[in-house]
């Protein structure tokens, strides 16, 4: 028997998000740096290893799923190209040093990020696979994350080899629950 657990939507905003990482965006502080025209903050990427920047696609497709994963060595940062709307689902950090607890399926959170800011997950945050993009064909971001991290994910696809940067879960393969992000709030453009 499987069962659906839905989670609603939300507007990401900095005080929402901030147990789970920092929006990429003005913050509410003061510059540490300004000129003529311009101001820029400083955010807490952190990484254990080298820096990778890559693009990445995400196409338009519903918003179900069942695995979510997370990364123990980056801060990885999901920054959207040309204000692609997408909603982003993360969980709570839970000990890292026990796998066996994980994030309560209704701990689960589902934010939209409308294309002008972009988001840094903490070391450890639990997140989907994918983002959703709120409007077809989908949505294209540069990615922050870790070399050491992708090349480990890249050769559990090509051999099956376990990580140990990174902890995922198929919800579905091990409780039978799938994930759906709804809208009861009527706040994701162009969703049906």
């Amino acid at each position: 028997m499987s069962r659906t657990v839905t989670i609603p939507v939300e507007r990401a905003s900095h005080e929402a998000f901030a147990p789970f990482g920092q929006l990429i965006s003005e913050q509410g502080s003061p510059p540490v740096f300004h000129g003529d025209g311009l101001r820029s903050w400083r955010l807490a990427y952190d990484i254990d290893g080298t820096t990778e920047l890559m693009f990445i696609r995400y196409d338009y497709k519903p918003m179900i799923f069942s695995a979510i994963e997370r990364h123990f060595n980056v801060t990885q940062c999901f920054i959207p190209l040309a204000g692609s709307g997408v909603v982003m689902v993360v969980a709570p950090r839970t000990d890292d040093t026990d796998p066996s607890i994980l994030p309560s399926p209704t701990s689960l959170r589902a934010f939209l990020l409308e294309g002008s800011s972009g988001a840094l997950l903490w070391k450890g945050v639990w997140h989907s696979l994918n983002r959703f993009p709120v409007q077809p064909p989908g949505a294209g971001f540069a990615l922050l994350t870790s070399a050491e991290t992708q090349r480990e994910l890249e050769r559990q696809s090509r051999e099956g080899l376990a990580p140990r940067l990174t902890q995922a879960v198929d919800y579905g393969s091990r409780f039978g629950i799938r994930f759906e992000v709804v809208d009861p709030g009527n706040i994701l453009p162009g969703v049906e």
